[in-house]
């Protein structure tokens, strides 16, 4: 391996991200078995219940919902991952492990990022194709009677979760980069938790964005009544709808760079002894 190069180098991070997939292949295959069993049971039970309305029903929920059930679920599961990727921190025999490693901060960052990001977020569409197949076989196996759709296309996934909402605004090309970009935007916040708090990451993180989005809120409430015409923002917005999504997508892009740009600063500002983010 190269030792001359210490910010990056490629040779270092494949062989520390076969370390992080060896050492940890156990919970990282419980993992993928427990969200390939999740979307089986989902997918059966949404055929068997779907399977008794009528069929043109059944053809028209085919079109949208089950792209955007599994884009729900991999909302919720994605960030719970994510927020799992520094658990190494939270003893200090796993901190020594992973700083005295000969790789540089900035690869054992990237390989984490890899592996519980983005690795999973790959995984997870790879999984949801082996569970529709599945629940299409299981339909058969155990005689079903109703409407069996046929295996569900996830190739075009973004433009299902987007589309179908009531407005051109979150159609086209815009709003399904949008849909990508805010899964690696919430998914980076985790990250980030992680990072800061190793120790009930999920639940701080949840915590704090919460207090976040209720500050947020408030503070929106009061700008509406001191502007003293709440009806006229209102009615402002409804006119200028047509840049909510660059806005969005914009503040998505925003969000995700900053939540992994941080995340690797204080991560590259750790040390064994303290677990303390400000440090």
């Amino acid at each position: 391996m190269n030792t001359v190069n210490q910010i990056f180098d490629w040779n270092r991070f494949t062989a520390t991200l076969r370390k992080e997939v060896v050492e940890n292949w156990r919970p990282i295959l419980f993992t993928l078995l427990g969200t390939y069993g999740l979307l089986t049971i989902i997918m059966i039970i949404g055929n068997a219940v779907a399977g008794d309305s009528i069929q043109e029903e059944v053809v028209s929920l085919q079109t949208m919902l089950p792209q955007k059930v599994v884009y729900g679920i991999l909302t919720i599961i994605g960030p719970i991952i994510a927020s799992m990727a520094f658990s190494k921190l939270t003893s200090k025999t796993g901190r020594i492990n992973m700083f005295t490693s000969p790789s540089s901060t900035l690869e054992k960052y990237l390989v984490n990022g890899v592996v519980y990001v983005l690795g999973f977020i790959v995984s997870f569409f790879i999984l949801a194709q082996l569970a529709d197949l599945t629940r299409i076989a299981a339909m058969h196996i155990f005689g079903f009677d109703g409407y069996i759709p046929s295996a569900i296309n996830f190739t075009d996934l973004g433009s299902k979760v987007v589309t179908g909402v009531g407005s051109d605004i979150f159609e086209g090309p815009m709003a399904v980069t949008y849909t990508w970009i805010g899964l690696l935007s919430s998914t980076g916040i985790y990250l980030l938790g992680s990072v800061m708090w190793p120790r009930l990451s999920l639940l701080k993180t949840f915590a704090a964005m919460m207090v976040i989005q209720l500050a947020i809120g408030i503070l929106g409430i009061i700008l509406a009544f001191v502007s003293g015409d709440a009806l006229s923002a209102a009615k402002w917005l409804m006119d200028h709808s047509s840049g909510v999504m660059p806005f969005l997508l914009t503040l998505a892009i925003a969000q995700a760079i900053i939540s992994w740009g941080l995340a690797w600063y204080l991560f590259k500002h750790k040390d064994v002894i303290s677990l303390k983010w400000w440090k």
